[in-house]
């Protein structure tokens, strides 16, 4: 018996990995913000002679995450007309682990980005996990071992986008609301 996290909107889970990726719906979300991190950092004591670059291992795998504050819709209502769609939207904090060998454009700073779509691809050669990332002005590919999706409060229905008071601005906490 698979148990529902909000029943109104029919949420299952309030975290998505990359193994709900069959499921996990990404059309039209609004990115408020995103990020590129380095979670490493210098040693905890380092020494006098301690250079960043000397803990630095080639085949080590990347420690940089990939971070968007979206708002993420978790059903849309279409009872009629155009007028008549609302949605059941969550703010959310996505994040790719391990990303590498970013390619892409991010084209427009005037609108707002929307992710329209996050797939997984073929294979690279070296048989690691190609992902191709694309929105409104934005087509972005890499490397990367997967992702979290972290709905940090219920679902709200009514609007595709959620104004910053209700959402609680910018966020890329990793806390699911249950």
């Amino acid at each position: 018996m698979t148990t529902v996290v909000h029943p109104e909107s029919g949420l299952r889970k309030a975290t998505l990995t990359d193994q709900d990726l069959a499921e996990t719906p990404w059309d039209y979300c609004r990115i408020h913000a995103l990020a590129l991190t380095d979670d490493e950092g210098p040693p905890e004591n380092p020494t006098l002679d301690y250079r960043e670059d000397d803990d630095l291992d080639p085949t080590a795998p990347s420690a940089l995450q990939l971070h968007l504050d979206l708002d993420y819709i978790v059903r849309r209502v279409d009872p009629g007309t155009m007028r008549d769609v609302h949605f059941w939207v969550a703010p959310a904090t996505l994040i790719v682990h391990n990303v590498w060998d970013i390619a892409g454009s991010l084209q427009s700073v005037c609108l707002p980005f929307e992710l329209k779509n996050l797939r997984q691809e073929a294979p690279a050669r070296s048989g690691e996990r190609c992902w191709h990332l694309e929105g409104r002005d934005m087509d972005l590919r890499f490397q990367a071992s997967g992702f979290t999706l972290y709905l940090r409060q219920p679902p709200r229905y009514g609007r595709r986008v959620l104004r910053m008071a209700e959402r609680g601005g910018i966020s890329f906490a990793p806390q699911p609301f249950a």
